[in-house]
C-alpha cells in the first residue's frame, strides 16, 4: 500500500504473472483502502489459465466494494443502491457463480443465461413470464461485474449483449356483446341496491368504466384528468376533447387530447350532477375502485377472459382499441389518439383482428 505524492488516495500494488498490478483504491480511508487491496488480490485466481482466470465471487466483492467507495466518496446512503445490487447479483450467482470472468464474458453465455432466467428461474413474475425490464436490471448489475474486471485487466473488452426480444402477448379485451352484457348487468346491478351509499358507489364505478371504454385512456392517465381537462365539442355536444397530461408516462410524454365519444361525455354529466360543487381543478375521478368493480365483474360472469385471466379496468382501454380497429379505423389515428404506436397496437393486438379485418379480402372469390 502506497500513497502517490499529491494525492490523497491510496494505491495498491502486488506481482503476478510476471508483471505488477498497480491500481488506486480511489478512497483516502486506509481502512477501506485495505479491504479494496485485499479484494483485488484474492480475486486473482493462479489455477493455469493464459491469463489467470478470475472467479464471479472475486468480481462481485470488488464491485461492492467499488459501490461503497463512490457511496462514501459522495457522502451518500449506499444500503439502497448496494441493497438491489446484491439482490440482483444473488440471481446471477446461481446461473454464472462457478465460472470464471472470462467465460462469462461471451455473448453466447449470456444469451442461455437468458433462456435460464426465462424457461427455468422464474422469481414473483406475473403471468409466468420473465419480463425485458427485469433482464435489463440483470444485465446492469452482469455489465457492472464485467467492467470492474475490465477495469483489473482481467478481460481486455466487454462482450456485446444479446438483444432482448419482446414476447408478444395479447391484451384481453370484452368483445361486443360480451360488453354490452357488462354495460345491461351493471344497470340492474346499480337498481339492486338498497343503501344510498352503496348506489352511489356502484354509480361511480359504471360512469368510470363507461369514461374508459369510450376515451381509451390508460388508467392511471385517468385517475389524473381534471374538469379543466375537459372541453365540450362545438358541433357536436355528444362528443368531448379531453387533455392527457398525468400517469407514469408523464415524464416523457407531452400533454395530448383525446377524443371522449358519447358514454364519456354522458359519464362526465353524471359526475357534474353527483358533485354540483365541484371546483376546475378539482379530478373527475379521485380514487380507483378496483374492488367495487371486480365485485360487478364477478357478479356478471365477466371477471376472466378465455384464457382464464382476471379482468381489471385496463381491458377498458383494450376494448375501446379493439372495437375501432375491428370497424376499420386507421391505426395511425387511432394510435395517437391513444397515446401509443402502430407497432404497439399491432403486436398486441394483431392476433385478434387479422383475419377478422381481412374477413372481405379472404371472401372475394367466395362465389
Amino acid at each position: 500500500m502506497f500513497k502517490q505524492p499529491r494525492c490523497q488516495n491510496y494505491y495498491y500494488r502486488f506481482f503476478v504473472g510476471g508483471k505488477y498490478i498497480t491500481r488506486t483504491t480511489q478512497t483516502a480511508n486506509l481502512a477501506l483502502a485495505k479491504s479494496v487491496a485485499e479484494n483485488a488480490y484474492d480475486s486473482f485466481n493462479f489455477t493455469a489459465t493464459k491469463n489467470h482466470s478470475h472467479s464471479f465471487d472475486g468480481a462481485e466483492r470488488g464491485l461492492l466494494t467499488s459501490l461503497s467507495v463512490e457511496a462514501n466518496q459522495e457522502s451518500k446512503s449506499p444500503s439502497s443502491k448496494i441493497q438491489s445490487t446484491k439482490v440482483k447479483l444473488s440471481v446471477l450467482r446461481k446461473f454464472f457463480g462457478s465460472m470464471a470472468i472470462d467465460d462469462i464474458n461471451k455473448t453466447k453465455k449470456i444469451e442461455e443465461y437468458v433462456q435460464w432466467r426465462r424457461e427455468v428461474y422464474k422469481t414473483k413474475v406475473r403471468r409466468n413470464v420473465i419480463s425485458n425490464k427485469t433482464l435489463r436490471r440483470d444485465f446492469d448489475v452482469l455489465r457492472g461485474i464485467l467492467k470492474f474486471a475490465k477495469r483489473e485487466d482481467w478481460i481486455d473488452k466487454l462482450c456485446d449483449f444479446p438483444r432482448l426480444t419482446s414476447t408478444v402477448y395479447s391484451r384481453g379485451w370484452f368483445t361486443l356483446a360480451e360488453w354490452t352484457q357488462l354495460r345491461k348487468f351493471a344497470l340492474k346491478w346499480i337498481a339492486q341496491a338498497k343503501d344510498p351509499n352503496e348506489r352511489q358507489a356502484r354509480n361511480y364505478v359504471y360512469d368510470w368504466m363507461m369514461f374508459l371504454v369510450h376515451t381509451g385512456i390508460r388508467v392511471d392517465e385517468a385517475l389524473c384528468v381534471r374538469y379543466e381537462d375537459i372541453l365540450p365539442d362545438e358541433k357536436d355536444p355528444e362528443l368531448c376533447y379531453i387533455t392527457v397530461r398525468g400517469g407514469k408516462l408523464a415524464y416523457r410524454m407531452k400533454a395530448t387530447e383525446c377524443v371522449g365519444m358519447v358514454g364519456a361525455t354522458n359519464a362526465i354529466k353524471r359526475r357534474k350532477a353527483t358533485n354540483p360543487d365541484y371546483k376546475p381543478s378539482d379530478l373527475l375521478f379521485p380514487k380507483n375502485p378496483r374492488e367495487k368493480l371486480n365485485e360487478l365483474l364477478v357478479a356478471a360472469g365477466l371477471n376472466k377472459n378465455e384464457q382464464g385471466e382476471r379482468r381489471t379496468a385496463k381491458n377498458f382501454r383494450h376494448t375501446f382499441i379493439m372495437l375501432r380497429l375491428l370497424h376499420g379505423v386507421d391505426v395511425y389515428k387511432l394510435a395517437k389518439n391513444c397515446r401509443t404506436s402502430v407497432k404497439m397496437i399491432e403486436s398486441h393486438y394483431g392476433s385478434y383482428i387479422n383475419s377478422r379485418m381481412s374477413k372481405d379480402e379472404l371472401t372475394k372469390f367466395k362465389k
